[in-house]
């Protein structure tokens, strides 16, 4: 197998990167898993105008195809010229202990220009396997199998999943610090030239607890994945793109906002998402005095991951068009009932009975979530009737 290479069209690799905002950290486990989809950071590096200075170094090396060469020679002098280089004390902000600290040197430069490197790929490279899915729905895993791979990366080596399986959201590489592996997509053609009648069976997840040192908090991480490691790059980042189009919809009236709903929900991209949910996903604009009833913040109401997963599993009759329905919940809503401090359930009869549940995040929040979503009948409306109270419309059946 082929390792690790950066001679992909670098397009969606450069997009990925160019969509992080700027953190400063002091230790590597201060930012861990999705947090470096949304923000560049270089540990020990506290000074924001230096940190910003890198990153456009990063990004010029991955749209111009840097080596590692030419990305020390660009950035050494200039980290050492700010005095960010060699083995300085340190006043730690988190302990607030004094501490020996590595800031530049030959080996970090190659840290943040592989991790920069390989995330931006791989992301990059994800967008691409989502556009080519239907035709190619299968992923193989890739090790270079040399004397620096990790055992249980080789033992990873030539498994084939279906794209949306969801070992991918915790083993898509890369792995760990420095880990070279990626992915093969195949179609069906190439699978079958494998030996292959269908893809494998995803290996058993085993986890082991680590507690990060300067949280405290206890993590379970895969084995053979190194801590911080254990996530999905591309379904981050859509994740966050799917937060950044919530807001946006969010900030834009309602009529304009009901529109783009209906557009987007009953497109391909949903039902995908549908198939291997990450973040949450807005499907619904509600009444504004129907938010404010029970303390929510945003009209925008979004389905998240885990109600995805679970709707599914309890409602596995419901078809794609039953789901673009959900909009017109939002928009032209038969009845809202109020019937907890925080929840209320839309009704909409189109010809067909709908039942959606919303909820404010706990005690009142920015977020506002879709629970539930399933078709219903006169006597469940009758029951909601008598338990809670009517924010909207009239049924009259």
């Amino acid at each position: 197998m082929v390792g690790l290479s950066f001679n992909l069209p670098p397009e969606q690799a450069i997009r990925f990167f160019q969509a992080k905002g700027l953190r400063t950290s002091f230790d590597w486990r201060d930012m861990l898993h999705e947090e470096h989809t949304r923000a560049f950071t270089v540990a020990k590096m506290m000074d924001l105008d230096m940190l910003a200075d890198v990153r456009v170094a990063v990004d010029r090396a991955i749209a111009e195809g840097w080596s590692l060469h030419r990305f020390r020679e660009e950035l050494t002098p200039y980290l050492q010229k700010k005095g960010w280089w060699g083995v300085q004390e340190m006043r730690d902000p988190v302990t607030g202990e004094i501490t020996v600290a590595q800031l530049g040197s030959p080996r970090r430069l190659k840290t943040i220009f592989d991790t920069n490197m390989a995330t931006a790929y791989a992301a990059g490279k994800w967008k691409q396997i989502e556009a080519t899915a239907k035709s190619a729905p299968y992923l193989m895993y890739d090790a270079v199998n040399d004397n620096r791979t990790r055992p249980q990366h080789r033992a990873w080596d030539g498994l084939v999943l279906r794209f949306n399986d969801p070992w991918w959201k915790t083993h898509y590489p890369p792995n760990d610090w420095y880990c070279r592996c990626s992915v093969i997509q195949l179609d069906e053609r190439q699978l079958r030239r494998l030996g292959k009648m269908g893809p494998d069976t995803a290996p058993p997840i085993e986890t082991y607890e680590w507690v990060n040192p300067r949280t405290g908090e206890v993590i379970y991480v895969p084995y053979g994945v190194g801590p911080g490691w254990g996530y999905h790059p591309g379904l981050a980042r859509t994740g966050q793109t799917l937060q950044t189009l919530a807001e946006k919809l969010e900030a834009v009236p309602a009529d304009f906002a009901n529109a783009a709903l209906k557009d987007v929900v009953a497109s391909p991209s949903f039902m995908d998402w549908l198939k291997s949910p990450q973040g949450a996903f807005p499907v619904m604009r509600v009444k504004d005095e129907a938010a404010a009833a029970i303390g929510a913040e945003r009209s925008i109401a979004v389905l998240s991951a885990e109600s995805a997963i679970k709707n599914q599993a309890n409602h596995p009759d419901l078809t794609p068009e039953d789901y673009a329905v959900l909009p017109l919940l939002g928009e032209t809503p038969t009845l809202i009932v109020k019937d907890s401090e925080n929840t209320f359930v839309i009704v909409r009869d189109g010809g067909k009975l709908y039942w959606a549940v919303v909820k404010a995040a706990q005690g009142g929040g920015r977020e506002t979530f879709i629970t539930s979503f399933r078709r219903t009948n006169v006597d469940d409306v009758k029951n909601l009737l008598k338990r809670g109270t009517v924010l909207y419309g009239d049924w009259g059946k």
